[in-house]
């Protein structure tokens, strides 16, 4: 038998479970608040700053995160900490950019040539990208990159291995010819390369940056990756179809991606008619297809029969709903659609984060009326953040927009400009074949040699 006392206590366990992250979206407190019980479950799942891991980098294996998604995970503490004030993860951000961004600063670090993308390089220059926008703290190491500077880097390189030879133009979607994917051409790594040169053009006032903007939209558009109605899809196979049979799988993030670009170019050609049209098109095109049930955001891989979101699936809502924010600042015709979607988003995002031990673990599928999907991850928690956030910035009238240098349209941005960053590589795409049989053994050797006395080294400190 129960005994009465004990009744209270249990209904309030439950009354907890079921409310998931209390959130009132016309509150800048109360959004705050969640903000910050989301970054720091998100954040719990990161290791790189602690003894014997490497910074910048998610675990793995065995949980599956690539290198991209940890560029992405920072990019979405930068939001928090411009958005909130909050800078509890300042150090261990700007530790862990500086730490990937290789030997020749642009983010294409050696260790992961073996499954670099165009889309994975990209995504880290997007985060330097927002913290020049953003002005987050510079690194006061001598001799340290700019943030800008970074973005320009992956900007100068990756406009070199534009590919007129398939497709009539358009980046492949792999850095490196010899890894899987590098026959494929896809929205998301030229979508990015659109979205870096919008927000160059808008930071830095160059109208060099704005026509490469245009040369890839019209390239995307021409090769049919979006359709009449906006609707956006994945890309397709170059060296077999030459982009003929295009995979009609529709993803938020590829919307985003050109959303948040054409926002930009709205902005940054003070509203010429043509940007606007293509921005309202996405949008409306994004609220068909990813928003449910009155304007709750859902993945089409979260519900049967779809094939279960893998790892980085679980991560698009956030960049769909961190790009409508700044579409909402960026292009104020918007605003009011974006605030509604992203207040009912937020929601039902948070009230279903009452997972796990903390009862504020979220999990991916917001639609089940504050069930708890038994999920938990980066992907899952930045995506809850991300639309917080953006229900923050669209209640908070008194956020401003991402800041541009001196002759931008809307001025504060003190990151240096280097427009030759990046240059000093010479080869169109990473080649690591180029390397004679004399030069292979003295490495393999030396490398024999680096790997046991560092794993030895590791294993010591490890197991003190």
């Amino acid at each position: 038998m129960v005994s009465i006392w004990r009744i209270p206590l249990v209904l309030g366990c439950l009354i907890q479970i079921a409310h998931g992250i209390d959130l009132d979206v016309e509150s800048t407190d109360s959004l705050k608040s969640a903000a910050k019980t989301i970054a720091h479950g998100m954040v719990s799942f990161y290791k790189g700053n602690e003894t014997c891991h490497t910074p910048g980098l998610l675990p793995y294996p065995p949980d599956g995160y690539y290198w991209w998604q940890a560029g992405a995970m920072f990019g979405a503490l930068i939001s928090y900490w411009f958005n909130t004030g909050d800078t509890a993860y300042n150090a261990i951000t700007s530790q862990a950019i500086l730490f990937q961004v290789g030997d020749d600063i642009d983010f294409m670090p050696l260790n992961q040539t073996t499954s670099l993308g165009n889309d994975d390089q990209s995504f880290w220059a997007m985060t330097a990208l927002s913290a020049a926008e953003y002005n987050f703290p510079s690194p006061d190491t001598p001799g340290a990159p700019s943030w800008l500077g970074l973005a320009q880097a992956v900007f100068n390189e990756q406009i070199q291995r534009w590919d007129s030879a398939k497709c009539n133009g358009g980046l492949r979607w792999q850095a490196v010819p010899t890894n899987k994917g590098f026959n494929y051409k896809n929205t998301i790594s030229n979508g990015c390369l659109f979205n870096i040169a919008a927000r160059l053009a808008r930071y830095t006032n160059d109208q060099m940056y704005a026509n490469w903007a245009v040369k890839i939209w019209n390239w995307i558009e021409a090769v049919g990756f979006v359709d009449t109605n906006y609707r956006v899809y994945d890309g397709s196979d170059a060296d077999t179809y030459n982009c003929t049979n295009i995979d009609h799988n529709q993803w938020s993030y590829n919307n985003g991606i050109l959303l948040n670009g054409a926002a930009t170019m709205f902005n940054y050609t003070k509203g010429d008619p043509i940007w606007e049209h293509r921005t309202a098109g996405l949008l409306s095109s994004a609220n068909q297809i990813f928003f449910v049930d009155g304007g709750i955001m859902r993945e089409g891989c979260e519900n049967p029969p779809a094939i279960p979101c893998n790892q980085d699936q679980k991560s698009f809502k956030a960049y769909l709903a961190r790009w409508m924010t700044v579409t909402s600042q960026l292009a104020p015709f918007t605003r009011p659609n974006i605030t509604a979607l992203l207040k009912t988003s937020a929601k039902a995002a948070a009230a279903q984060c009452n997972g796990g031990p903390s009862k504020s673990t979220c999990g991916i599928q917001w639609d089940k009326n504050g069930t708890w999907d038994g999920t938990e991850g980066v992907g899952q928690s930045m995506s809850a953040l991300e639309t917080i956030i953006g229900a923050l910035v669209t209640t908070d009238l008194k956020v401003p927009p991402p800041f541009t240098g001196s002759t931008g349209v809307n001025p504060g941005g003190t990151s240096v400009s280097v427009p030759k960053a990046g240059k000093n590589r010479t080869a169109t795409y990473v080649d690591t074949s180029v390397i004679s049989t004399a030069d292979k053994g003295g490495a393999w050797f030396m490398t024999i040699l680096f790997l046991f006395v560092g794993s030895v080294s590791i294993w010591f400190m490890c197991s003190m």
